[in-house]
Parts: structure tokens; C-alpha cells; sequence
């Protein structure tokens, strides 16, 4: 798994800091990478990120599409979902956020999105499968959220998500999208694109018929070679870096 960057959690006060500006430069760069890799839905879909032990959070405003986002923009939120900072409106769905940071220490960054193939595979009765690679990061389980297909608007609702998550790395809504958690906003950015390559290589797999997947054994090894690799991690993060900065050149 991807270690946090040692400067993620140095700022003196919550919410301010070199720590912080770090924190909002990483979470704006990962909005954008998540745009550029199947993320974007116009407006919609929203990541957040926080210091470790922190009880606020940095998210992205709503009204803006994920690859517009630069780290002034983004906003700070409590854990009731009360805004605190910035100059842009909160998120509706900031529950999804505020109760999964409540519920999972582990967690440091969490993102909802409606990436195509994600989305369909997750309103399918399928399990995931490590076909590829990528498959293997979430094994065991990718549960499944079916409470609603609505817009998660309250508290309530929002610790509905937190349950229905778990211990797991996302979750599948059903008719909806996806939600995808890590320790850091680099992990879950990560995690998001191997969730959609994940999904779309299964589907593609189930559409040509009956197909196999890595054995349990094998599956243990890749999560330990590959995701479990702090350099291999750090460099699938500096790729896409790099790939958003040659197609965004100004960033």
C-alpha cells in the first residue's frame, strides 16, 4: 500500500500549515489525474482528503468538474458536514465523507464517482475478480450498497455508506457509482483507476464467456509484490503525474 508522504500530517494547526497546503496541492492533482482516467461526469462526483487524526477535512466544491480544480478552491469541512473554509458550496453528498472518516481511522482520503464501467459492473449481481492485475488490489470482496440509488443527502444515509464499506477498500453503489477509500489521497486515486480498469476488464471478459481468474494464492502474491510495494506505488503515482502534465502543461 501506498505510504502517505511524511509531510501530509506536519502542520501545526488543523487546517493550516505547510502540511495543509501540501494536503491540497496532492488532493487537486489527484482530482484532476481522477478526471483524466475516466472520472469525470461534468459537475458531479467529489474527493476529499485529510491529515491523519484530523476531525476536518479538505473536499472539492461543488459546482466544478473534477479537472478544474486547483488547491485554493478547495473547501474545508468538519464531521457534521458543517463547512469551515473556502469560498465554494459544499457537496450534497459530504455524508458519504464525514461518516466514513468518523468510522475508519485507516482512512485519510475518500472519493465518489460514476465511472462508467465501475458503475455498470456494480449493478450487476458479478463479483469482482482478479482477471487482471488490478482485480487482485480488492480481493476479497467489493460490497455492494442498494439502500438507495439516490443522492446520499443526510447522516443517516451517510453511515449507511460507512457500513455498508466496512473494512474494504470500495464499495460498489448500486445504479449510482462507486466509493473509494485509502490512506492518503495518492492511494485512493490509485485505487479508483485499478477499480475501473478492474470493472471494464470484466465486463469485457463476461460479454466473450466463461473466463478464469488468478487463484487465491497467486492473488495474495500480487497484492504483496505490486500494492503492497511502497516504490511501485510511488511510481504509478509520478506516471500520472507526469501523463497530467503533458496533457495539461500550464498545471
Amino acid at each position: 500500500m501506498l505510504e502517505p508522504k511524511a509531510e501530509l500530517g506536519a502542520a501545526g494547526r488543523e487546517g493550516d500549515g505547510a502540511g495543509s497546503t501540501d494536503l491540497k496541492r496532492t488532493l487537486a492533482t489527484a482530482c484532476r489525474i481522477l478526471s483524466m482516467e475516466g472520472y469525470q461526469d461534468m459537475t458531479l462526483g467529489h474527493m476529499s482528503a485529510r491529515e491523519p487524526g484530523s476531525s476536518t477535512f479538505w473536499m472539492k466544491p461543488s459546482g466544478f468538474g473534477l479537472n478544474e480544480i486547483s488547491p485554493e478552491m478547495l473547501i474545508r469541512v468538519d464531521l457534521d458536514g458543517k463547512k469551515l473554509e473556502g469560498e465554494g458550496r459544499r457537496h450534497i453528498e459530504v455524508f458519504i465523507h464525514s461518516e466514513i472518516y468518523r468510522r475508519r481511522p485507516d482512512v485519510n482520503a475518500v472519493l465518489h464517482g460514476h465511472p462508467v464501467y465501475a458503475t455498470l459492473f456494480g449493478s450487476s449481481d458479478f463479483s469482482l475478480r482478479p482477471l487482471m492485475h488490478e482485480g487482485a488490489y480488492f480481493a476479497p470482496h467489493v460490497p455492494r450498497f442498494d439502500l438507495t440509488s439516490d443522492l446520499i443527502m443526510n447522516q443517516e444515509q451517510g453511515r449507511a455508506v460507512a457500513e455498508a464499506l466496512g473494512s474494504y477498500a470500495a464499495l460498489f453503489m448500486r445504479n449510482h457509482g462507486v466509493v473509494v477509500v485509502g490512506e492518503s489521497a495518492e492511494e485512493a486515486c490509485l485505487a479508483a483507476i485499478f477499480l475501473e480498469k478492474a470493472a471494464q476488464t470484466q465486463l469485457v471478459a463476461i460479454s466473450a464467456g466463461p473466463c478464469s481468474w488468478a487463484t487465491p494464492e497467486d492473488t495474495r502474491a500480487k497484492q504483496e509484490h505490486i500494492y503492497r510495494n511502497p516504490q511501485l506505488m510511488k511510481d504509478f503515482w509520478g506516471y500520472f503525474c507526469r501523463k497530467l502534465s503533458r496533457l495539461n502543461p500550464k498545471i
